[in-house]
C-alpha cells in the first residue's frame, strides 16, 4: 500500500476552547481523514488528566484528525513520534535543542535547563470492533507567547530572542511529521 500523510481540510479559528474539541466534534460528524484545525488562542486549552494547558495569543495551537489504516497501533509511540517531529523541527528551524519528556511533552534548552516548549494530548475513538475510529491529536507549541513564571515553560520566541512565524513552524513540522506518521501507520 503506498500511503502518503496529507493535510485534506483546515480549519482556522480566531478562538475556541479547545482544537481538541472541535476535533473530537468534526471527527464523530464526517469521515474525513488529514484534517487541521488550528487556533490563535483556546480558553480551555488541557493537556492529559485535564491539565490546564496555557493558550495564550502568540503559541501555536493545533489538532489533526487522523484516520488510521492499521487495524491496532500503539498510541503512545504516536506520541513519541509527534513529539520527536516538533524536536526536529525546532533543531531544523531554530537551532533549539530540545528532548522528549515522556508520553508528551517535548522540553528546550534554555542554556542552563530543559523547560517545556510543547504539549501533545491524543484522544481516540473506536469502532464496535475495537479498532481505531479516529484519533485527535493535540499539539501545542509556545512559540510567540511568554508562559507564566510559574510554569518551567519557555517559549521559542524567548530563547531565539525572535518574533517566530507560526505558519512556517506549522508547515516544517507537517513536514516532519508526516514521515513519522508514515512509518507509525503501515497495516
Amino acid at each position: 500500500m503506498d500511503f502518503k500523510f496529507t493535510v485534506n481540510r483546515t480549519v482556522v479559528l480566531e478562538e475556541t476552547t479547545s482544537t481538541q474539541d472541535v476535533a473530537k466534534e468534526l471527527a464523530s460528524l464526517c469521515k474525513e481523514d488529514g484534517v487541521l484545525i488550528i487556533t490563535k488562542t483556546q480558553t480551555a486549552g488541557r493537556g492529559r488528566f485535564e491539565r490546564v494547558w496555557e493558550s495564550k495569543e502568540g503559541g501555536l495551537y493545533f489538532s489533526l484528525i487522523l484516520r488510521p489504516h492499521a487495524k491496532t497501533m500503539p498510541l503512545e509511540q504516536l506520541s513519541i513520534k509527534a513529539g520527536r517531529a516538533v524536536a526536529q523541527t525546532l533543531k531544523e528551524l531554530y537551532n533549539i535543542k530540545s528532548k522528549i519528556k515522556l508520553p508528551n511533552d517535548v522540553l528546550a534548552f534554555d542554556g542552563k535547563d530543559y523547560k517545556k516548549i510543547s504539549g501533545i494530548l491524543i484522544e481516540t475513538s473506536t469502532q464496535a470492533d475495537g479498532r481505531l475510529d479516529w484519533i485527535a491529536l493535540g499539539i501545542g507549541i509556545d512559540t510567540n507567547n511568554i508562559p507564566s513564571k510559574k510554569l518551567n515553560a519557555a517559549s521559542v520566541k524567548q530563547l531565539t530572542k525572535k518574533q517566530i512565524d507560526n505558519k512556517e513552524l506549522l508547515h516544517k513540522f507537517l513536514e516532519n511529521f508526516s514521515k513519522e506518521y508514515v512509518g507509525w501507520n503501515i497495516a
